[in-house]
């Protein structure tokens, strides 16, 4: 972190400046739409309802902490549950999906806790299929500034993404991480399987 320059919003390395930009934050996440279109927060009444009955949460406030948050170990022993009885339909990735927007990309200080405003962003993206690629990049930048202007604290969000962005541009042993940009590949697949 003490490689990022707030002033310039960008990563010094001597004599040479990288910062992360749209289109590489689009290709990690490999969202199928426009990183380009204008993504507006809409205000989405009864959060912790509309993510129930998404992802087929029966007794809402058995999932939910006192502050308003979601419990994932009582999601994620739902999934495991449904798939032993073999009642794991389609909202298996709905599930996974709002696991990544909640534990990655929004994440909440206290683990295993979903946010209810990154549930409402899992909820926006579900409503209205809109690329959050820009709303993420930006995050990433505020953590950054915020982390290196007040010489403490800890990222807030989107940490995996900020390392493969990293690992993509640092030379390394193995051809694939090399400069990955180039073709179509699954940046996040790649670091997974490695």
């Amino acid at each position: 972190m003490h490689l990022w320059d707030p002033s310039y919003r960008c990563f010094t390395f001597g004599d040479i400046d990288i910062t992360p930009t749209l289109e590489e934050y689009a290709q990690i996440l490999s969202f199928l739409n426009d990183p380009y279109k204008v993504y507006f927060r809409q205000r989405i009444e009864r959060t912790a309802a509309a993510v129930a009955k998404l992802l087929h949460l029966d007794q809402v406030d058995r999932y939910m902490t006192s502050n308003g948050g979601f419990k994932w170990k009582m999601i994620e022993n739902k999934l495991k549950t449904d798939k032993e009885k073999g009642k794991l339909g389609e909202e298996r990735y709905q599930i996974i999906a709002f696991a990544i927007f909640g534990l990655v990309l929004f994440p909440l200080e206290a683990p295993g806790i979903i946010s209810i405003k990154a549930a409402n962003a899992f909820l926006e993206f579900e409503q209205t299929r809109n690329n959050p690629t820009s709303v993420i990049l930006g995050e990433t930048f505020l953590s950054l500034n915020h982390c290196r202007l007040h010489g403490k604290g800890a990222m807030r969000c989107c940490v995996p993404l900020l390392f493969t962005w990293i690992v993509s541009h640092l030379e390394t042993s193995k051809e694939v991480f090399n400069n990955f940009w180039c073709f179509n590949m699954r940046p996040l697949k790649l670091v997974l399987t490695e």
